[in-house]
């Protein structure tokens, strides 16, 4: 098997189980991502500034968006300078759950770092988190493709 293949299947089960911890959430991860973002800070945020910080298509984010608020999790905020657009906004049912979500995360997160070592635990984070930025990069030249594609 080759050294890419393996890393494959490696990187495959890390990414079902880290979501499978997720299970609990009566919202789907890709949801969730998109209300951590909206509850942090207090940015406005339109669909395609969430689009760009998700590295996912608009058409996705009006997706996610369109779930979100049919669950209360959020509303739309029309833009004062800009009657076509709108920004995203919390609802207190999401910045709840965001605050569960964080602390349930943070015990699973402890108890990595724990068995792992504080060294190890250090060092996974950074190469993650490194290997993120390049496939955010290798994402956004996918979907630019296939945007100009459609053009």
């Amino acid at each position: 098997m080759s050294k890419e293949m393996k890393a494959n299947i490696v990187f495959s089960k890390f990414a079902r189980d880290f979501n499978e911890l997720k299970r609990y959430l009566p919202i789907r991860p890709s949801e969730m991502t998109l209300l951590n973002i909206v509850t942090r800070g207090n940015r406005s945020l339109t669909p395609l500034a969430l689009a760009e910080i998700m590295a996912v298509s608009k058409p996705m984010i009006a997706a996610l968006i369109q779930s979100l608020e049919k669950k209360e999790y959020i509303y739309k905020e029309p833009s004062p300078d800009d009657k076509r657009s709108f920004f995203v906004r919390p609802t207190d049912k999401a910045k709840e759950l965001c605050i569960k979500y964080e602390e349930k995360q943070t015990e699973r997160l402890i108890e990595i770092e724990e068995k792992l070592g504080e060294e190890d635990f250090a060092q996974l984070v950074e190469l993650m988190d490194k290997a993120q930025r390049i496939i955010r990069e290798i994402k956004r030249k996918e979907i630019d493709s296939y945007d100009s594609e459609r053009s």
